[in-house]
């Protein structure tokens, strides 16, 4: 009974801890992340939310009570092309046969409030049809 209990109260502190940190994704095209009054968004500009192989697509992140200038954005075939007003706008171009699967991680390295904060981007690939 305890143990059932211990596990139970486990469960719901990982689930609790997870969600200031989830990856939300819509169909816009969007994704974010959010914690406490700090947050970065990424918007695919094309509109889906997706990228395609071999296809130079722009994108936005907007930080919002975070320095972009302190900020890494880290994954393949990403060209940062300007910082400016709280938007670094980059332009993503992932060649076709690169990846181990049809998802290209992007990694965020950023200040908030005084501390290191690490967060990543799922985002699908497809290929051109």
């Amino acid at each position: 009974m305890i143990r059932s209990i211990f596990k139970s109260s486990i469960a719901i502190l990982v689930l609790i801890s997870c969600e200031e940190y989830k990856n939300e994704n819509s169909d816009s095209g969007s994704y974010s992340f959010n914690k406490g009054k700090s947050g970065v968004e990424m918007k695919i500009l094309s509109g889906h939310n997706y990228l395609i192989y071999d296809t130079p697509i722009k994108t936005n992140f907007e930080w919002t009570n975070i320095d972009p200038k302190t900020s890494s954005i880290i994954g393949t075939g990403i060209r940062i092309l300007e910082t400016k007003n709280g938007v670094t706008k980059t332009e993503i171009n992932v060649p076709e046969n690169i990846l181990k699967s049809d998802t290209l991680y992007i990694k965020l390295n950023f200040r908030n409030n005084g501390e290191n904060t690490r967060t990543e981007f799922r985002v699908p690939i497809k290929t051109k049809r």
